[in-house]
This record gives C-alpha cells, structure tokens and sequence, in this order.
C-alpha cells in the first residue's frame, strides 16, 4: 500500500500483512460486543462460580425474566455461556471462561 507522500519519510507499507485475517477479526468484534452490555457483564460474574437458573439470576440482578433471556441469549450466541433445560427450567452457566477472565484483566482483579 502506497503511503501519502511526506508521511513518515516512508514511501511503502506493508499495512494489513501484520494483521489478523478479517474473519477473525470480525469474530473477536462479535464477541467483545456480546460483553459490552453492563447487564451482560453483571450476568457473566453472577455466573462465576456456577451454574444459576434463570430465576436465579433475576434475583441477583433484580431483572425481569425476559431482559434476562434476551441477554443470555446474546451471550449464548457468542459462545460465552451455555444452558442445560431441566423441566421447564433453563440453567445458564459460563461455556468460555475467557470473558471472565478479560473482565478481571481490565481491573486487575484477582
């Protein structure tokens, strides 16, 4: 790629040959905006330390039941989290611990 002239004293790139392929960088957007809904966030530590039914998880959020499916849903489909049906209850836990482990990252949490 050609460089605009008196930029930088160079006159070639190499620009994209140190990126990622698109798809995988297409992925990871996809995934870092499944985490970036606080409501999200809250779900994914809620889930830390196991699995909660979705009650369960209206209860320690204080949100309704169909806020909370609609997120979990989200995170489900970036593989985040997974369920487990038992009866006509629905169990959510974390599939991709990674998540969890950006979050704590970013806060340098233990």
């Amino acid at each position: 790629m050609k460089i605009l002239p008196g930029c930088c004293g160079k006159t070639e790139s190499n620009g994209r040959a140190t990126l990622p392929p698109e798809e995988t960088i297409r992925a990871q957007a996809d995934y870092m905006k499944a985490v970036s809904d606080p409501a999200r966030i809250r779900i994914i530590y809620a889930l830390k330390d196991g699995e909660l039914c979705v009650c369960e998880i209206m209860a320690r959020l204080e949100m309704p039941q169909t806020m909370v499916s609609h997120h979990c849903k989200i995170l489900k489909i970036a593989g985040i989290v997974s369920d487990r049906k038992l009866g006509k209850w629905v169990y959510y836990f974390l599939a991709d611990r990674r998540a969890l482990d950006m979050l704590k990252t970013l806060y340098n949490e233990g």
